[in-house]
């Protein structure tokens, strides 16, 4: 079961690489933390704990429901424009995401050979985090920029069951802390430069001078 949401997972980031909506964006997002929610309740459903639950139900809060909602406010309130203006092709950014994740999924299952990890989330968790480096450098919007950011911890998420089966839930419910902590400044910041600045591409910051 791990592998076949792994796979979901990682399909998209494909989708990702060849949406051109910045709601799109947020879409993705919400499905991913859908996908992360059930594969840590998954290992806990023949041995039932209300305590299992408090993680599940934490992650299924905060990236589910509070996260996506919030970025659609921002996108709302600052009437961003809906299609996303990348500095590269799709299609040369698709080929980018395809060959950066063919390399990370032959790598994997040659590591796994010496190292005890689950291949294909171990690939899955690294390829989000390789996407989401993509996505902060490849495309314009500041807005687009803080779901690259968070595609990169889901992928930092997915990364850790594959490596551990099992982590500390203080680390788990601090790094969903940090998540909420940043999206929250990257809003404030948002909004102090459209007070600013009449678009919200980054290329704008470069006519700030000191």
């Amino acid at each position: 079961m791990q592998n076949v949401l792994s796979i979901l997972f990682c399909l998209s980031l494909f989708y990702l690489a060849v949406t051109s909506r910045v709601k799109a964006y947020v879409t993705v997002l919400r499905f991913q933390g859908i996908l992360l929610t059930v594969l840590l309740v998954f290992p806990f459903i023949h041995h039932f704990s209300i305590f299992a639950l408090i993680l599940p139900a934490t992650l299924f809060i905060v990236k589910v429901m509070v996260i996506p909602r919030y970025i659609n406010k921002i996108i709302l309130d600052l009437d961003i424009k809906r299609m996303i203006e990348p500095t590269i092709q799709q299609f040369t950014f698709l080929l980018l995401v395809i060959f950066s994740m063919v390399i990370i999924f032959v790598a994997s299952n040659i590591l796994s050979k010496s190292t005890n990890i689950e291949t294909i989330p171990f690939a899955s968790g690294f390829s989000a985090i390789v996407v989401g480096i993509f996505v902060i450098i490849f495309r314009k919007k500041l807005i687009v920029h803080v779901t690259g950011f968070l595609v990169l911890e889901n992928g930092i998420f997915l990364f850790g069951t594959a490596v551990a089966s099992e982590l500390p839930m203080m680390i788990e419910l601090g790094t969903l802390l940090d998540i909420f902590v940043v999206v929250f400044l990257m809003g404030i910041a948002i909004n102090k430069i459209s007070s600013t600045l009449s678009g919200f591409d980054v290329t704008a910051l470069g006519r700030l001078k000191d």
